[in-house]
């Protein structure tokens, strides 16, 4: 299948499961208003900053081996991994719900709900887990059908449970938690079910089991770039929105949290619609061609052409007429959030374009230079609205100030990405 077939296949499963939860926005705003969708938000930054790492990142290891024998084992790492991060996250759920009422002061305060809802966290982290391991598994045998099966899923469950909850009357935060875990149920059981089969075979002798455990243990250390450095990496990335979340709480209330999380997540769908089915297609593309010895840079070319209009379009329709439409669309009540994504226009069309390419330093394995440049960018993001929202000026221009400096830092990670690019039995003339 080429990179063309792969990438249309999980973009049309990304389409649709992208539609729905942009079709559910306007019901949910004009239903459970600005600050129970910030409480929700919140919770489901954190489920995202913890889940980015429950299998230690090896899964991204199962596309790159040679022989099948040696994917399935980073297959069963990967899932065994994901259920000792349920158990990590169950125990850091007891030791926040066991925290006194009052533990959290002053401005820290607003966000002291979470303890209720952090029992929750453990079963969101694990089966986020599982479907991360089966997704890669699936990814390298080239069943992309059987993944965006499972996403679309995911995201009727999703629509469905809310759907439910707003019919019932039941609008919480609580009810929109559920509602998420409900459908993280769906993903891993298909995964498994309808995906490429495993086979599971028990060590019928100590010999056997020796075998089985020393092969585990050489790929462990093969691959130990995965844990060591593309796992921070990838930490660093998703606690960014969760700090900036409770940075915009603590200074400003749940309600901007609320236009803030909507807006990020709103703006940001045709990066997820188009980056997260491009990625993926990459992913197995660059992994076979740097198997190969080819470079990847013509590859990489291509795909940042193909974004760089799209990303500009959008960036000149965010700063036109962001307002009007978040407000005709949302509600009145919800140009706010338009005003915060005018003043990230720049930003989203950076990020647009960038984010699909991040796949790349785990196939060249350049993942501590990766993690460098993400140690920097996620810094700039969070001190430019710590300095923005310290001072007392307002969001708006804590936005604006981010939307300075990350395009300048987009732009610097891009160049590295593509000099790196060459694998070393290449000559370059």
């Amino acid at each position: 299948m080429s990179l063309r077939q792969r990438f249309a296949q999980l973009a049309a499963a990304s389409a649709i499961s992208q539609a729905l939860p942009m079709a559910m926005a306007p019901l949910l705003t004009r239903t459970f208003g600005a600050e129970v969708l910030g409480q929700w938000a919140w919770f489901a930054a954190i489920v995202a900053s913890l889940a980015v790492v429950a299998n230690a990142r090896y899964e991204y290891a199962i596309p790159l081996p040679r022989r099948r024998g040696e994917a399935g084992a980073l297959l069963s790492l990967s899932l065994a991994l994901a259920l000792v991060a349920t158990l990590a996250t169950a125990l850091l759920a007891w030791a926040l719900a066991a925290l006194p009422g009052g533990a959290l002061g002053g401005r820290w305060a607003q966000v002291g709900w979470l303890n209720d809802y952090a029992p929750a966290l453990a079963l969101a982290v694990g089966l986020l887990g599982l479907q991360q391991g089966l997704a890669l598994w699936n990814n390298r045998h080239g069943r992309f059908a059987v993944i965006a099966q499972a996403r679309v899923g995911q995201q009727v469950v999703m629509a469905l449970a809310q759907l439910a909850a707003v019919a019932m009357g039941w609008l919480t935060a609580a009810a929109l938690v559920g509602a998420q875990l409900l459908s993280l149920l769906l993903p891993p059981l298909w995964l498994w079910w309808r995906g490429q089969r495993v086979r599971l075979r028990s060590a019928r002798t100590a010999v056997a089991a020796r075998r089985r455990w020393r092969r585990v243990r050489a790929l462990v250390w093969r691959y130990r770039q995965f844990p060591l450095v593309n796992s921070p990496h990838a930490f660093i990335n998703g606690l960014q929105e969760a700090i900036a979340l409770s940075l915009i709480a603590t200074c400003a209330g749940l309600a901007a949290a609320g236009w803030y999380a909507v807006m990020v997540r709103l703006v940001k769908a045709p990066a997820t619609l188009v980056g997260g089915a491009l990625s993926e297609a990459l992913l197995s593309r660059l992994a076979e061609d740097w198997r190969e010895g080819r470079s990847l840079q013509p590859t990489l070319a291509r795909a940042m052409r193909g974004l760089l209009l799209p990303a500009v379009g959008g960036a000149v329709l965010l700063a036109l007429v962001g307002p009007a439409l978040f407000g005709w669309a949302l509600g009145a009540d919800w140009t706010p959030a338009g005003e915060y994504a005018r003043w990230m226009a720049p930003y989203v069309a950076a990020h647009f374009v960038c984010a699909p390419l991040t796949v790349a330093p785990m196939v060249t394995q350049r993942q501590t230079g990766a993690l460098a440049f993400s140690l920097v960018g996620n810094a700039l993001y969070v001190l430019a609205l710590v300095v923005v929202l310290a001072s007392g000026r307002p969001v708006t221009e804590a936005l604006g100030a981010v939307s300075v400096v990350m395009p300048l830092y987009f732009a610097a990670y891009l160049a590295w990405l593509y000099r790196g690019a060459v694998p070393p039995s290449v000559v370059r003339i």
